[in-house]
């Protein structure tokens, strides 16, 4: 990393910006930042975040630090799906079949998360071990309940479902809409464990303490229950929160069944992969694509 285009405050900076990233990527830009502040590099104002986003866009731009390194998960891309023809689907089709694994196991499990952010950071395991990942965005509809209750309700196993949040008035009253809109439209009993943010998160991890704003309505009970200290759930380091997803669903697994169901999935995919190899080749219905073919004049 060459940091001496930037002026002397920001050079150390940059040392720890691209420490962190290294240690933890991919990481949104507020991510990165509550660990600068964690890390004493940073004040928490919004005049230090836009420094730090000014910092990391002029590291990206030449090229010394990679552009996946930092990650944007609220803004997308919307396209339909299309292939260059049906070899290339076959491709997609031998890739994506995925056994229902949790058909056999004895619970449903499922995790919930506040910010789309968040939902970005712990995605690679819920993924991995096909799991829903259920994004809020703040209070949830009664449409987006709904649906989830409606699935809840032809569930005949136990459901635990895990949390993440913040830890302010605001995180855990969203919490507690939450979980008592699917008790009231599921009908049905189900655990519920909040991995993130917890009290002891703020010695264990050094989260700096933000302050209950004395505006809200509901300061007086998050201050009974919950203490005096608030924190954003981005302030925990990814990795962690990746580790408490992780361990959460591994916690429902017979390991000996597991195995043996993805052994089953490898060979219905080998099976899936004969069935669809003959196409390659032998489907390719362009006539601009054949040889000897000529095109419209």
């Amino acid at each position: 990393m060459n940091a001496l285009g930037f002026r002397t405050k920001n050079r150390e900076l940059c040392r720890q910006a691209v420490a962190a990233l290294e240690a933890e990527r991919p990481m949104t830009l507020r991510q990165l930042f509550y660990r600068m502040v964690s890390a004493g590099a940073l004040a928490n104002s919004q005049k230090e975040y836009k420094r730090l986003g000014g910092v990391m866009t002029k590291l990206r731009e030449a090229g010394d630090v990679p552009l996946t390194w930092l990650v944007d998960h609220v803004r997308s891309t919307l396209k339909p799906s299309s292939w260059s023809g049906l070899d290339d689907f076959g491709d997609t089709v031998r890739h994506a079949y995925r056994k229902n694994l949790w058909a056999q196991m004895p619970h449903h499990v499922e995790v919930f998360v506040e910010k789309d952010a968040i939902a970005g950071t712990v995605q690679p395991v819920t993924r991995e071990y096909d799991v829903a990942l259920q994004v809020c965005r703040g209070y949830a509809s009664l449409s987006f309940v709904g649906e989830i209750a409606g699935q809840w309700a032809k569930v005949r196993k136990p459901v635990y479902a895990y949390y993440l949040g913040d830890c302010d008035p605001s995180g855990f009253d969203i919490e507690r809409d939450l979980k008592a809109k699917l008790a009231r439209y599921s009908g049905r009993e189900f655990s519920w464990h909040r991995l993130a943010v917890r009290r002891e998160d703020f010695e264990r991890h050094n989260l700096i303490a933000l302050p209950v704003k004395s505006t809200d309505n509901r300061a007086r009970e998050f201050r009974t229950r919950h203490g005096t200290a608030c924190a954003e759930v981005d302030a925990l380091p990814p990795s962690e929160l990746r580790a408490r997803v992780l361990a959460a669903i591994e916690s429902h697994i017979d390991p000996a069944r597991w195995a043996r169901l993805l052994e089953v999935e490898r060979l219905e995919q080998e099976t899936l992969g004969e069935l669809v190899g003959g196409w390659d080749g032998k489907t390719n219905l362009d006539p601009l694509s054949r040889p000897g073919q000529e095109g419209p004049p």
